[in-house]
């Protein structure tokens, strides 16, 4: 997959618009977090649920990125997936706008993309009769929404996903554009997760025990895992390395390999998933020079931004494209991983490992009454090959970006 090239990042997120802000974040660590106390609005008719602790986006304004027209009927999540991809399209030098170009797709990963104006829509509907629903909400009700969304805002008329694989969708969305362009169905893919939080989550999230309030867990420090919602919406552009040559564009990255694997915490999906990038990428699993655990965890991100849930891989992905592009990683490949935890019945029970692709250990029998967990997996680089430079502590010669 080392024809894959990433040229460009758009990000939203709570530290605001643009990568070099996503970065500037990261680099500060986490009381860099920024949540707050919030009340969020709830549908006509619907009872106003608690405050709860929320890492959000800034106040922004779509329009100065995505012109007045269309936008008043978009949900949230497509308006912030659709500044994202235009900001990620300018970063890459390319026009984002184009008329009905089939060569271009989109890809999206979500785990609540629509709920929100889902919920909306029906309790419009009990609370003020069918006229008072707006008809135009409806095909804001879907998951696939903010991809379809930016399908039309860009003209991007290729291939259009929506993954919603937990906290690995974004990582998923990610790989599929990547293979979409290594099949030659498209030469350009603008991927990545968003995630935005509203009452209709929230109150699902409570319900089922999560603690998301003022006084939760963790939620002075930042310590509890998944205690604090975070928003974001990261698109990445991913182009054939050939078609990006030809246009003068200089490559932040390449995507050197992608894994996922699917199983009971004891059958460790997360280690299958970086050892199948792994084997892609053409990267031994205990090689010298091989990349290290994930140098931005899910844990990292969320104790800088909050859980974004299905966006973080989109996160992760995006600081380890900046961190190689400027040098500050161990070595010129480095891996990305995503796990999305197996709800476990026994409070003791071990959570899949954050990182650690190496010292495989014999999974135990699964059985048929084990929840599974998710994982996947990106290896991402700055040569052409999937073989580490050992001693390397920059960008390859081809360089990319200034900024």
């Amino acid at each position: 997959m080392t024809g894959v090239v990433v040229t460009g990042i758009g990000a939203l997120t709570s530290a605001g618009l643009g990568h070099e802000v996503l970065r500037q974040r990261a680099a500060e660590g986490a009381p860099a977090r920024r949540d707050a106390v919030r009340t969020l609005p709830a549908p006509p008719g619907q009872p106003q649920a608690a405050p709860v602790r929320l890492a959000a986006l800034p106040p922004y304004d779509p329009a100065e990125h995505l012109g007045r027209r269309g936008l008043r009927t978009l949900s949230a999540e497509s308006k912030a997936f659709g500044v994202a991809a235009v900001n990620a399209c300018r970063h890459a030098g390319l026009p984002g706008s184009w008329e009905q170009e089939p060569s271009v797709g989109v890809a999206a990963g979500t785990t609540s993309g629509g709920l929100e104006d889902y919920a909306a829509l029906f309790a419009t509907r009990l609370a003020r009769g069918v006229r008072g629903v707006n008809p135009a909400q409806g095909p804001q009700t879907g998951l696939n929404a903010p991809a379809s969304a930016v399908s039309i805002l860009t003209g991007a008329a290729g291939p259009n996903l929506t993954l919603s694989t937990g906290r690995a969708a974004a990582l998923d969305a990610l790989a599929a554009a990547a293979r979409a362009i290594a099949s030659g169905a498209a030469t350009t893919m603008l991927a990545g997760g968003v995630q935005l939080f509203g009452h209709a989550e929230l109150t699902a999230r409570r319900r089922a025990g999560q603690e998301l309030g003022p006084g939760g867990p963790g939620a002075e420090d930042g310590a509890g895992f998944g205690t604090v919602a975070g928003e974001a919406a990261v698109v990445l552009v991913l182009e054939d390395a050939q078609v990006a040559r030809a246009r003068g564009a200089r490559p932040l990255a390449r995507v050197l390999g992608a894994g996922s694997a699917f199983g009971p915490a004891a059958t460790r999906p997360g280690q299958r998933a970086a050892h199948a990038a792994l084997d892609e990428a053409g990267v031994a699993h205990t090689a010298p020079g091989a990349p290290t655990p994930p140098v931005f965890p899910a844990p990292a991100v969320d104790a800088a931004f909050g859980d974004c849930a299905g966006a973080t891989g989109a996160v992760q992905a995006a600081l380890t494209v900046l961190g190689l592009h400027h040098g500050a990683m161990p070595d010129d490949t480095a891996l990305v991983l995503t796990v999305e935890p197996a709800p476990t019945p026994e409070p003791t029970a071990s959570r899949e490992p954050a990182a650690s692709p190496q010292a495989p250990t014999a999974p135990r029998p699964a059985t048929h009454t084990e929840p599974g967990g998710y994982a996947a997996a990106l290896v991402l680089g700055t040569s052409r090959t999937g073989t580490p430079s050992t001693g390397s502590t920059g960008p390859s010669p081809e360089g990319g970006h200034s900024a």
